[in-house]
């Protein structure tokens, strides 16, 4: 055995032995000890070069890379909400509802703007040694912060501005709106302002129409100016804004009209089927009267066979009994024959009870045994001839016997009819027929035997009885002495029969149309119907006029619909212009109304100034956290001096001039430039107001419309808005169930009691449609006490788009529609 060959018996014994066994443990246990080692130095390492970075930097590179990534994320929503509400403050229109959704999307995108910007410069240091603290500090920041900015901002705006604002501020922010809306419907026009209408706008003119009011509004000399010549701005402004929907408006009529026209024939053609049933009457009263008779003739016929039948049963059961009777009768005579005595009496007892006993067999009624003789009449001949006789065969003594019974008052043996018997089974029918009489009238329902002809079965009171009874099954009415004879009254009968099918039929009809209307009303008066009234106002909306006909020509749909609505709403614009300034105070009538015209003044141009800002400044940093993110690379592997601390200040006054300055620098547009009429604006706001707001606005005009196209783009593309409108319901309830809408017009309080309170009503052409106040947390109820005011009202259906509108609740206007 040498080295290099080993004995596998040695082998085998070494292999074996308890020895080699621990030796391979402990090496198993080397290994992995020396491996936790070399895990634990190499999280030591990682760990102090994150240290050394954080002690050179500040952060790790880890927590840079994503904040990077976290603001570049953030940048295409914020573009997209600078972009949204552009185009909803400055489109031609944009609604309440409209903007309060943009509003949401913005509050909610700040949120995640702030939380970010405080989460880079809080969180620093020791803070991000350790990637699960990091992120728990992260999420902490969170859900403070996104709170308190989103419900921040409406709390700052509603507090310090909204509610904070004058009587006067408030009207005149109505003014301001009234004015722009005006612009867009060139009902007026400031000269040197080149704004089209009619051309599709630009981002240049959205933005221009966006800050326009809040121009407006900072002019008072401008407002006082043209509070002189309100009447002829609204009264103009009203005109050309109905005049340049005329053809929409009534091209819509016209394709109702003829909807309503095709309604109106299908109505006639209901009501000609009507009058055609009213039409059928005697028809019907003469198959009534036919069936009628065919009912009498088939009882008659039962009769007729029942009769029969009883005649044969009768003549049956008379042949059977006849000689049995023939042959009571010549036995009861035998023992009659018998001497008186017990014998006799034996006789006749026995001969009862077998008479008794053979009757009994015939299931009928008991006859008594004399009923069955015949009376035979005797003649005063016979009665002669036979007292002679029975005197000469007496000797006399029969005829002394008659004497002495006349004198004491006897019939002195003469007699007026004797009882014989017979065998003659038709003398036996006839009495049956006579003894069982009832039970034909039972098994014939009422009816006696001896009716020989139909026409005195028809005549009978039981005819009339029971035709009464199955005219009533059919819905007919008589009255319970009705007599067959009596076809006059059966003629009312049936007309009142088939005028209630009539009227029946007809009411289903309308039912199923939800409707009440008679039947063969004219064209004009079935226009006039409240039904197809409702039906108009549904479809003309706020234009309605009550009636509104439906045969109306363009010259007469423009004399009988616009022009009184021009009327109506010059009306109501003027009576907000005019109104005093203490209505649009808290609790006045127009608080809302004016509140609601503030916030569209104000609160789009400062949003867009923000949004702008943030836009631009993250843009301008991405590049500069890029050169961050490739040092603090380079830092990890190179060790660095430590960066000047004056560069960062540096940066961001450049900046700040780059977001500022360069833009006004460089670029203008025909809202802007030097020499336009829009500088009288800004120069009066210079005056009264604020040189700041003067330089921001004009700042806005011209970087907007550079930046407002990329957020359109990208939301093109990526569908934000509409995703965001998506999920905006929950948004918006949780909004309103932390911080409910308070602008709601309270009731004007008086120096006794509070103005009454108003019902709200909201009518829907779907019957489960789910419907909502959005602005107040009591839940909607039809006929709801509500103060007069704006109202935000959401409507829903299963497999419908939801409709969501500003309501005015006032007075004279309760009930508002909302139709699918």
């Amino acid at each position: 055995m040498t080295e290099h060959n080993k004995s596998p018996f040695a082998t085998n014994l070494l292999n074996s032995a308890p020895t080699q066994k621990k030796m391979e443990s402990a090496a198993k246990e080397l290994k992995k000890v020396q491996k936790n080692q070399q895990s634990s130095a190499a999280k030591a390492a990682k760990q102090q070069a994150v240290e050394a970075q954080i002690s050179q930097t500040g952060k790790p590179f880890w927590w840079m890379l994503l904040m990077f990534i976290c603001s570049l994320v953030y940048l295409f929503p914020e573009a997209v909400f600078n972009a949204a509400l552009t185009d909803v403050a400055g489109g031609r229109n944009a609604t309440i509802e409209d903007l309060r959704v943009v509003e949401l999307f913005g509050r909610t995108i700040s949120g995640i703007g702030v939380t970010l910007l405080l989460a880079d410069l809080l969180l620093k240091g020791k803070k991000l040694a350790n990637v699960t603290r990091a992120l728990g500090y992260f999420a902490l920041i969170a859900v403070l912060v996104w709170p308190t900015v989103f419900f921040g901002q409406k709390w700052l705006v509603d507090h310090f501005i909204i509610d904070a604002s004058t009587p006067e501020e408030r009207q005149q922010a109505y003014l301001s709106q009234i004015l722009r809306s005006a612009l867009i419907e060139n009902s007026i026009k400031f000269e040197g302002i080149e704004y089209d209408p009619n051309k599709t706008h630009n981002a240049t003119e959205k933005t221009f129409l966006s800050v326009f009011g809040g121009l407006v509004y900072a002019d008072d000399q401008l407002i006082e100016d043209l509070k002189q010549k309100k009447q002829l701005i609204m009264e103009k402004f009203v005109r050309d804004r109905a005049m340049s929907r005329f053809d929409e408006h009534y091209g819509q009529y016209d394709n109702f009209r003829q909807t309503l026209r095709d309604k109106y024939t299908e109505y006639a053609s209901g009501s000609n089927q009507y009058n055609q049933a009213l039409a059928s009457v005697q028809t019907r009263s003469d198959e009534y009267w036919l069936d009628t008779q065919n009912q009498v003739k088939q009882g008659w016929e039962q009769y007729q066979q029942g009769t029969k039948a009883y005649e044969a049963r009768v003549e049956s059961r008379a042949q059977k009994i006849a000689p049995k009777l023939y042959d009571y009768f010549e036995r009861r005579n035998k023992c009659a024959e018998k001497k008186s005595g017990s014998s006799k009496d034996r006789c006749f007892e026995r001969l009862q009870k077998g008479y008794d006993k053979e009757i009994a067999k015939y299931s009928i009624p008991y006859i008594p045994p004399d009923d069955w003789l015949i009376r035979e009449e005797i003649s005063t001949s016979e009665n002669v001839g036979n007292s002679i006789i029975s005197g000469i065969m007496t000797l006399g003594l029969y005829t002394a016997m008659q004497a002495a019974d006349a004198i004491t008052g006897g019939d002195a043996g003469f007699k007026d009819h004797r009882m014989v018997y017979t065998n003659d089974v038709n003398h036996y029918k006839n009495v049956l027929m006579v003894k069982m009489a009832p039970d034909f009238i039972k098994e014939s329902g009422g009816y006696p035997l001896g009716i020989n002809s139909i026409h005195d079965f028809r005549v009978h009171e039981l005819t009339s009885v029971k035709v009464n009874k199955q005219l009533k099954k059919k819905g007919l009415t008589l009255s319970p002495a009705w007599s067959i004879t009596d076809r006059n009254s059966f003629d009312i009968a049936v007309a009142k029969k088939v005028r209630q099918q009539a009227d029946e039929k007809w009411r289903s009809s309308m039912k199923a149309k939800g409707s009440d209307m008679p039947p063969n009303l004219s064209w004009q008066a079935f226009q006039k119907q409240n039904d197809i009234q409702q039906r108009i106002q549904a479809q003309m909306k706020e234009l309605y006029v009550s009636p509104t006909l439906a045969d109306w020509n363009n010259r007469e749909f423009k004399q009988h619909i616009i022009e009184p609505n021009i009327k109506r709403k010059t009306v109501e614009y003027l009576k907000v212009l005019e109104a005093q300034q203490a209505e649009f105070a808290d609790g006045g009538v127009f608080e809302s109304t004016g509140k609601s015209a503030l916030r569209s003044t104000i609160i789009p141009p400062i949003s867009m100034s923000i949004s702008l800002v943030l836009v631009l400044l993250t843009v301008l940093k991405l590049p500069m956290k890029a050169v961050e993110l490739v040092q603090a690379k380079r830092s990890s592997t190179t060790p660095t001096s430590k960066p000047n601390h004056l560069i960062k200040p540096a940066i961001s006054a450049l900046l700040l001039a780059s977001i500022f300055v360069v833009p006004l620098s460089m670029g203008s547009n025909q809202y802007t430039m030097q020499g336009s009429s829009l500088h009288y604006f800004f120069e009066q706001m210079e005056k009264n107001d604020s040189a700041t707001i003067s330089f921001t606005l004009k700042w806005l005009l011209v970087t907007l419309p550079m930046v407002q196209p990329v957020g359109s783009s990208i939301d093109q593309h990526l569908l934000i808005t509409r995703g965001f409108n998506a999920i905006s319901e929950p948004i918006n309830r949780f909004d309103i169930a932390v911080m409910p809408t308070h602008d709601t017009s309270k009731p004007r309080q008086s120096s006794s009691n509070s103005a009454a309170l108003l019902p709200l009503t909201i009518k829907t052409n779907i019957a489960n449609a789910r419907i909502s106040v959005m602005s107040i947390k009591p839940k909607y109820q039809a006929g709801m006490m509500l103060p007069a005011g704006s109202y935000d009202i959401k409507v829903s259906a299963p497999g419908q788009t939801t409709i969501r509108k500003w309501v005015y609740l006032k007075a004279d206007e309760t009930e508002f529609e909302f139709n699918f």
